[in-house]
């Protein structure tokens, strides 16, 4: 459904110049896949078997509130482990691109992850990626309309929105890039229409998915 090489609205150099943003920005956007391939997409998981996210993760000062759902559980050769080797595929070039290299290791997609929020909840309170995510985090947007915000602290604090429509893909920096050890909070509010994402990330306790 997806090929690198054509079916992708990015290139190489437009990938390059977000990666690039992000050591300043601590995230960025760009258009990736055209309307049909998130149609596709959607159309794919509407069987997928879905579980609701814990409503709080965390203690104290640093609990989180998230309001979706998600499913982890892909066909091995579907359109999302194809859309996977994709942007993977398209990052490590990006990655190759930049000089000197920001990442003293390959970037490797071996977690998924579909998110849906329905029109109306809560979305996700400011939060950090787990530190075990390195080298940087994908971010997918198939459809819906939310508000996305990177910002300072998890009290929101300096939020600056980033517009991600239907068919953009965020990346935000992680663990390792540009030799940074730090990660961005982030957020997501206003859930105006259903919003589903599909998050790829590099996750070092974790073995490749197949497919």
């Amino acid at each position: 459904m997806v090929d690198n090489e054509s079916g992708l609205l990015a290139g190489v150099a437009d990938v390059a110049a977000a990666i690039r943003r992000t050591e300043e920005e601590h995230a960025a956007a760009l258009p990736l896949l055209p309307r049909e391939a998130c149609a596709a997409l959607l159309s794919e998981a509407r069987d997928f078997t879905w579980r609701r996210a814990r409503p709080i993760v965390g203690e104290g000062e640093r609990r989180v509130y998230q309001d979706f759902e998600l499913t982890t559980d892909f066909p091995h050769r579907g359109a999302y482990r194809e859309l996977a080797r994709a942007v993977e595929r398209l990052i490590q070039a990006a990655l190759r691109a930049i000089e000197p290299p920001p990442l003293a290791w390959d970037f490797r997609v071996n977690d998924l992850i579909l998110q849906r929020y329905p029109a109306g909840c809560a979305g996700i309170t400011p939060h950090r990626d787990h530190v075990r995510y390195v080298g940087l985090v994908a971010i997918v947007v198939l459809a819906g309309t939310a508000r996305f915000f990177v910002c300072d602290d998890r009290a929101g604090s300096n939020a600056r929105e980033i517009a991600t429509p239907p068919g953009h893909m965020t990346v935000l920096r992680a663990p390792g890039l540009f030799g940074r050890r730090d990660r961005p909070f982030h957020l997501l509010r206003e859930i105006t229409a259903e919003r589903w994402s599909f998050g790829l990330r590099h996750d070092v306790g974790a073995t490749r998915p197949e497919g």
